[in-house]
């Protein structure tokens, strides 16, 4: 039996679908939720009508179907979000060099600079090039905006596509070609000043690139330690066993980042620093090294990592827990380890370890052991992105919120931290605050689609056409909310179910009260505003 829950919206009384109670929920997902599922986390959307239709029509083509999202145009933006919170330079703001900057101007540029690693990962992506490309490729993909901020030059295109609204581009500053080790969005990200010596930046590449994280390692600080002289600090990091234990490592491999060493690191320079690289001689007398192998330049550093397997296990990790919708534990190293090796054997193609996750059992809700042991949480529900409930939302309403021309839920001064997410990534709990934010987005965009057709134009969505074939002056028949329950929340019902009847009976309460215009909106609010986007 499926539950009905109420709310107010606009001072009109609506009732919401809920999911099914947690004794009813069975064991594992049929075919059209894991076709919702898969195109949600790869596409960013829901399936279409159509390929609802073949799925019901012949369930067999499940694999085939979901595998191909794969292929979709969306499916780089999708891989984005699943790194963002790893690099953390999706951020509100970003200081700028002196200059004349109008507010449309600046924001562009502040969302450009976040976008650098992050459309590097599109592009490794979407072309099928190794992930080791990451710490490889001589370019760098950006906005052509920061060709004007930075020391960059468009290159000629080498025959591969390019992420959507970027040009290839080179620094021709001197800095080592390493991908994302030697981008300024990086490091003007996570700065640092002389007496830190670029560790904060060392622990977000190692927390970036190979899930380590220096600060969950215990530490027995010495209490004798006076952390207001530098001397002392500096003498403990080169002489007291506690300290080394990090410092051993963390300090060679930040000796890499001297030529980001900028005099203020609240206004970054764009241009690499070549003269500055072997600054650690003056600082730290730590020479450039990984995990006790050395080296002389980023290049080296890149060899290192790329050859390193905590690199592999790190993207295995984050697209394993981006696409579950959780994070993994020591029951998931088993599930990792299938997956690394799909990975090495689809040559470090991210498409190939994408295609790995989608059979796995516990991605469909399924509890099973891993060839390699373990007993991994099934994900009978997860948590939809923060940037997915909104795609999804807006894809189908034709209406995205914006806040100077940046998603207003990619800002933690617009809707991003009340949805529960963060530069670091999204919440794996439904807050009351992702439940407002989703019902705000469901109001706006119901009300722009109903208008829309009521106008007699596009509204640009995909529940466009479905409005377009309805009377919008009368009550809609149940075959018409059916459908809409497919568009809109991928549900295959019938005219005598419960939610079917629960929506045209809200439909005529709101038309006595109000007007039929608004009865629309408030069917539509409702189909958008089901907890199915915010759960899936």
């Amino acid at each position: 039996m499926v539950r009905l829950r109420g709310f107010v919206l606009a001072g009109i009384a609506f009732v919401a679908c809920s999911e099914p109670d947690d004794g009813e929920i069975a064991s594992a997902l049929d075919p059209v939720a894991v076709l919702a599922r898969a195109s949600l986390d790869l596409r960013g959307v829901r399936p279409t009508a159509k390929e609802l239709a073949a799925i019901e029509a012949d369930p067999t083509r499940l694999d085939s179907m979901i595998a191909d999202f794969a292929d979709d145009p969306r499916f780089g933006d999708r891989i984005k979000e699943m790194f963002a919170g790893a690099w953390r330079t999706r951020v509100d703001d970003y200081p700028l060099p002196e200059g004349a900057y109008d507010e449309a101007t600046a924001a562009q540029i502040m969302a450009a600079i976040g976008e650098e690693p992050l459309d590097l990962i599109a592009h490794i992506a979407t072309e099928d090039l190794p992930y080791t490309h990451l710490v490889h490729s001589p370019d760098t993909f950006v906005d052509p905006v920061l060709l004007e901020l930075w020391p960059l030059e468009a290159v000629t295109d080498d025959g591969t596509a390019v992420p959507p609204g970027t040009v290839r581009a080179r620094y021709l500053d001197g800095r080592p070609q390493a991908g994302v080790l030697t981008y300024n969005a990086v490091f003007w990200r996570h700065s640092s000043t002389v007496e830190n010596a670029n560790r904060g930046r060392t622990n977000a590449m190692s927390q970036a690139l190979l899930c380590q994280s220096y600060l969950d390692r215990p530490i027995d600080f010495p209490s004798n330690l006076d952390l207001t002289d530098s001397e002392s600090i500096r003498n403990a990091i080169a002489t007291n066993p506690a300290c080394q234990g990090c410092h051993s490592t963390m300090d060679p491999f930040a000796s890499y980042f001297w030529g980001f060493m900028y005099g203020e690191p609240d206004a970054p320079q764009g241009t690499y620093a070549v003269e500055l690289e072997r600054s650690w001689q003056v600082y730290t007398g730590t020479a450039p090294a990984f995990f006790g192998v050395p080296g002389q330049r980023m290049a080296d550093l890149a060899d290192h990592i790329a050859g390193d397997e905590r690199f592999i296990g790190c993207a295995v990790r984050l697209v394993y827990e981006g696409m579950l919708g959780r994070d993994a534990t020591i029951e998931d190293e088993g599930a990792l380890a299938v997956h690394r090796e799909a990975f090495l054997d689809g040559e470090l193609t991210l498409r190939s370890l994408v295609r790995s996750v989608l059979r796995d059992p516990s991605y469909r809700g399924v509890k099973a052991t891993p060839r390699f042991g373990g007993s991994p949480e099934p994900v009978v529900r997860k948590v939809s992105p923060v940037d997915v409930m909104a795609r999804s939302i807006a894809t189908l309403s034709g209406y995205a919120l914006a806040t100077g021309g940046r998603p207003t839920t990619r800002l933690d001064a617009g809707l991003r931290t009340i949805a529960g997410g963060s530069d670091r990534g999204d919440a794996t709990n439904v807050s009351t605050g992702a439940i407002l934010v989703q019902r705000r987005l469901a109001e706006a965009g119901a009300i722009h689609a109903v208008d829309a057709a009521l106008a007699g134009t596009d509204g640009g969505g995909t529940l466009a056409p479905w409005l377009a074939e309805n009377d919008l002056q009368v009550a809609p028949e149940p075959d018409a909310l059916v459908e809409l329950a497919r568009i809109a929340r991928s549900q295959i019902l019938t005219p005598d179910d419960d939610e079917i009847l629960a929506l045209a009976t809200m439909w005529t309460e709101v038309a006595t009260i109000s007007t039929t215009r608004d009865a629309w909106i408030a069917v539509v609010t409702t189909a958008l505003a089901d907890p199915d986007h915010l759960i899936y």
